[in-house]
């Protein structure tokens, strides 16, 4: 559950967060389970944030910083997160469809058994990301360097890999109908 003085601080907008963030360092924040549907948090820093079971639906996070944020089973359904800064986040379980996260930094993030509906990684760094078991189902992964990521599992429907680098060594994903459930 969220911790209501966290709550408190974010609501007084971006530019107090971030100030709070850098004197309260000490702090780990507690946002997890909060409702954070259709807020503009552009450039808010959520690094190491409990964000477990939040929902961040049809939410502007252009060029926020959630390195190292816990976002497992967040409900990113619809997020900008055009040049966010994910590198480690956890998103495992997260469903991140209709998501934008062009040019975003996604380096050793956790997105394992996630959700990527039509999701748009366009020009986006996965450098060593975890995408084993991943849901991608026309996912756009258009110049997106997924160099190390490993990819187990994962079930690529109908994705746009043009110009991706992808694993060395990767096996082919797997293909088909998978249903959306």
């Amino acid at each position: 559950m969220a911790d209501l003085s966290h709550i408190a601080v974010l609501e007084k907008g971006v530019a107090a967060w971030n100030a709070w963030r850098l004197e309260a360092q000490d702090v780990t924040p507690d946002l997890s389970d909060h409702d954070l549907t259709g807020s503009n948090l552009e450039g808010i820093d959520f690094r190491n944030v409990n964000l477990l079971g939040a929902f961040l639906t049809v939410t502007e996070l252009d060029t926020a910083v959630l390195d190292g944020a816990d976002l497992r089973g967040a409900n990113l359904t619809g997020a900008d997160l055009s040049n966010a800064s994910l590198a480690g986040a956890r998103l495992s379980a997260a469903d991140l469809s209709y998501a934008t996260l062009t040019s975003a930094d996604c380096s050793a993030a956790d997105l394992s058994q996630t959700r990527l509906v039509e999701t748009i990684f366009f020009n986006a760094r996965l450098r060593g990301a975890n995408l084993d078991g991943a849901y991608l189902k026309r996912t756009i992964l258009t110049g997106a360097d997924l160099s190390g990521a490993s990819m187990t599992g994962a079930r690529l429907r109908d994705a746009v890999l043009d110009g991706a680098t992808l694993p060395i060594g990767m096996p082919p994903p797997e293909t088909g109908s998978e249903r959306d459930g």
